[in-house]
């Protein structure tokens, strides 16, 4: 029992010294962790109030629980790996694992209760089936499964892809969920049958937090049956794919509050029943909200798995080549234009994992390269392409590799590679009339200072970094923030909460060397194309 108890307590001081890293300095870690002391008067009114915001964010690969106070300083952050199963066309996440996730990382922060003015949540993009009380039917189906591409192609053949994409603002694509739907209706049919709910990723963890079955306008976005223009369920897209109409959830700004945190769901979170939880909005468009996405004119680049890039607009922004997203914006009337794009952040991980090095001993060799790799390019399209091609059966490749080619050279041709699919999008926005003024970066791949100066370089501008790289979560506090009333509005929430970190301006030498490597890279990715499409296990 004494080696227990030592144990424990060698594990709490080393908690709390490492979570101490994190504190606002004129706040001890006493006054937002357990275990509290009693409050002195002066104190209790300013704890019992509630003035700190939780945020949740489950991505594609782990979930985060981040606490933050009303001036967008984080104070705690914690993380557990959350893993999506890929099969074949499949792209599953259990709800089950998804939520133990969520508990733990809560558990994790060790946070007061009572210091708790709402919590913010975000999810990637996934949908998924339940009950009329939230119980999962299915898996979540992640934005990387392909199952329903022949509903996809059904859905063009029946409603034609520019009268959908003038509704929708969106491509069909088999990920989104009005396929999807048509293919558990075809596929599933005993668990269509039982589905009294369609919820995004994000709102069944709403659903598990206070019992609300809502949606916000641009997670509704993502489904293939939202009118972007008026911010509602587009009945007749509903209608002309025969689906139930009860199936989809109240529409809610991001900013209301979707309910209070339950009994249930506070015993597990070790929070306090009756909390604020705020709709909040999905994690690419949050993000950019973190990054200061909040007046036109701002894009902003999440740099994540996948890379995530949107600009704010006042009145919608439809592109006549359909090669870019519409999405409503999270609260009000405004819009976001840009995209998700596919595993981008992915695949420079799996070529580190490849490669048998961590990231920073590859990026410091890849930082010794000079700009163009020596003429080795790299096309990191490993699982198709979404936003500007929108092609599933896309692939990537890599080209003009030598025996003077080391490590380091395969590592910097990824970022350099991923940094040219990037500037299309961008390229795509300024062919579509959409302005962008000024571009920020946020995400993991915004602390790495190289992958920064390659994309300032290809994209000819500078790209301005806040401070807190994982906006996503920053994003949902700053929507659970104006929610509550600790803010007026959201630009009001970005200039109390968005700081700055430093200014990227591109390098003169490099812009000449990447506008180079940038043609030969379209070229060779011309010749991928061409090549014929052959799957696994193919002779």
């Amino acid at each position: 029992m004494a080696a227990t108890r030592s144990r424990k307590k060698r594990f709490r001081k080393s908690f709390f010294v490492s979570l101490c890293q994190y504190a606002k300095p004129t706040y001890g870690i006493h006054e937002f962790c357990l275990p509290l002391p009693p409050p002195s008067p002066s104190q209790d009114r300013f704890i019992m109030r509630g003035d700190l915001i939780l945020a949740i964010d489950a991505g594609t690969s782990s979930t985060r629980a981040t606490l933050f106070d009303a001036t967008g300083v984080r104070l705690a952050h914690a993380s557990r790996p959350f893993s999506v199963a890929l099969q074949a066309s499949f792209a599953e996440a259990d709800p089950t694992s998804l939520w133990a996730a969520v508990v733990e990382t809560v558990r994790d922060l060790r946070v007061d209760g009572a210091r708790i003015a709402a919590i913010g949540v975000t999810a990637a993009i996934g949908m998924v089936l339940t009950d009329a009380h939230g119980l999962p039917l299915a898996h979540i189906c992640t934005w990387q499964d392909r199952r329903a591409t022949r509903e996809a192609a059904l859905i063009e053949n029946r409603l034609g892809a520019a009268t959908v994409y003038g509704i929708s603002g969106r491509r069909i694509a088999p990920e989104l969920t009005g396929p999807l739907l048509l293919w558990f209706r075809d596929h599933r049919a005993n668990v269509f049958a039982k589905a009294r709910l369609m919820l995004t990723m994000k709102d069944w963890l709403l659903m598990r937090l206070c019992g609300e079955a809502v949606c916000d306008p641009a997670g509704a976005s993502y489904s293939l049956l939202f009118d972007v223009g008026r911010g509602a369920w587009s009945q007749d897209l509903i209608a002309a794919l025969e689906l139930p109409r009860d199936l989809f959830p109240e529409i809610r700004d991001g900013t209301a509050v979707a309910g209070r945190l339950t009994w249930d769901a506070a015993s597990a979170l070790g929070l306090l029943d009756g909390t604020s939880v705020v709709v909040g909005g999905p994690d690419g468009t949050v993000g950019g909200m973190g990054g200061g996405m909040v007046e036109p004119g701002i894009a902003v680049n999440v740099m994540g798995t996948t890379d995530v890039i949107f600009a704010c607009a006042d009145q919608p922004c439809f592109d006549p080549d359909r090669r870019l997203v519409l999405n409503r914006f999270p609260v009000g009337e405004a819009w976001c234009v840009g995209g998700p794009m596919a595993a981008t952040g992915g695949a420079v991980a799996w070529l580190a994992g490849v490669l048998g090095a961590d990231l920073p001993t590859l990026t410091a060799e890849a930082a010794a390269i000079a700009a163009g790799s020596d003429g080795l390019i790299f096309s990191p399209m490993l699982a198709g392409s979404r936003t500007p091609r929108w092609d599933v059966t896309e692939r990537g490749g890599l080209t003009r590799l030598s025996f003077e080619h080391g490590r380091g050279h395969l590592f910097r041709a990824a970022l350099e590679g991923v940094a040219v699919e990037v500037a299309e999008v961008f390229d795509a926005l300024a062919a579509a009339g959409m302005p962008v003024r000024e571009i920020r970066a946020v995400g993991g791949g915004a602390e790495s200072s190289l992958w920064l100066e390659i994309r300032a370089a290809l994209l000819g501008k500078p790209l301005i970094v806040p401070e807190v790289a994982e906006a996503s979560a920053l994003g949902a506090a700053m929507l659970a923030a104006v929610g509550v009333g600790l803010h007026a509005d959201l630009r009001a929430a970005s200039a109390a909460m968005v700081r700055i970190r430093e200014k990227i301006e591109p390098a003169p030498d490099a812009i000449a060397a990447y506008a180079h490597l940038k043609k030969q890279y379209l070229a060779y990715r011309q010749h991928l194309d061409r090549l014929p499409v052959q799957e696994a296990g193919d002779l």
